[in-house]
């Protein structure tokens, strides 16, 4: 049986990125969740050649990450909504985006829920 679902927000609608880099979010404390269930959209990519690429990453000290079970995402395509279901076994947790290319810009949101432990 599932636990409660929080309601999640790892990025705001509809946040732009640009330039080639790796963009993370603030890492949360998610002690209390067993998994995430997030919804991640992209808009179209402008640049030469670009690409983009979410993944889920957690930590148990906010100084070594590594990537969810279930946690590599991939790309949910242009102006696609996907879903993923990150497994959460350490305490922080954190969204991360790569655009790749010459001059990549691109616009995603990341929304969802948490599910709570069951105790």
């Amino acid at each position: 049986m599932a636990g409660e679902l929080v309601p999640l927000v790892l990025i705001p609608r509809y946040t732009t990125y640009a330039g080639a880099s790796t963009f993370t979010s603030i890492a949360m404390d998610v002690s209390e969740y067993q998994k995430a269930i997030v919804n991640v959209w992209r808009g179209k990519l402008t640049g030469t050649s670009p690409t983009f690429t979410v993944s889920f990453q957690e930590s148990t000290d906010q100084d070594s990450w590594t990537t969810c079970t279930n946690g590599s995402g991939g790309d949910p395509g242009a102006e696609t909504e996907a879903q993923y279901s990150p497994t959460l076994a350490k305490r922080w947790f954190r969204i991360v985006l790569t655009l790749a290319g010459n001059d990549p810009v691109g616009s995603a949101w990341a929304i969802g829920f948490l599910e709570m432990r069951q105790s």
